[in-house]
């Protein structure tokens, strides 16, 4: 015959029991939880960083495209300061023609002095020409750089939001496995 005594540890016994599983049902419900919001925070940490990305390489784009017309317009700015070169070297060669033409010919003096004048004048716009296209070639040098300095910034950019994508899908990957764990822990 049981004794009192023997009943009750057997029904405190029944009563932990029930406690525990219930705690443990509660606590995975909670883990269950806690790793959906964590797969939820890594699907929008990994939409951010494939935006960021996106929007790196339309910036990466955006500055190679600057730094194409920056040299183009550097080039062009070279042929033109060429072609004032050799100008200005012809118009110097006409100058000094002007000057033996003076010394030749006496009766030629005053047609000799008025057509140096007009040289002098052209060799004095085409130096200021030379002067505009030297600043012109500053300007298209300065535009590449800053397209360079550009092109190294959306690079860096593109890289970062590259490491982030992989963080967030590894974070997504770890949150998956954790989750199987907690459903084989629930099965058993």
């Amino acid at each position: 015959m049981t004794s009192p005594q023997s009943t009750k540890q057997s029904t405190d016994r029944d009563d932990r029991g029930h406690d525990e599983s219930t705690f443990t049902r509660m606590a995975i419900s909670e883990l269950q939880r806690d790793l959906q919001r964590v797969e939820d925070q890594c699907r929008q940490a990994q939409q951010d960083a494939q935006s960021s990305r996106q929007l790196a390489q339309s910036a990466r784009g955006a500055a190679q495209q600057a730094q194409n017309q920056a040299r183009e317009a550097q080039h062009q700015a070279q042929q033109a300061q060429g072609q004032v070169q050799q100008t200005q070297n012809q118009l110097q060669q006409a100058h000094n023609q002007a000057q033996q033409a003076q010394s030749e010919a006496q009766q030629a003096n005053q047609r000799a002095q008025q057509a140096q004048g007009h040289a002098q004048q052209a060799q004095n716009q085409l130096q200021q020409a030379q002067n505009d296209a030297q600043q012109a070639n500053q300007r298209a040098q300065s535009a590449q750089e800053r397209a360079d300095q550009a092109n190294q910034q959306a690079q860096h950019a593109e890289d970062q939001a590259m490491a982030a994508h992989n963080q967030a899908q590894q974070a997504q990957t770890d949150a998956g496995q954790i989750r199987m764990n907690a459903r084989q822990l629930q099965r058993a």
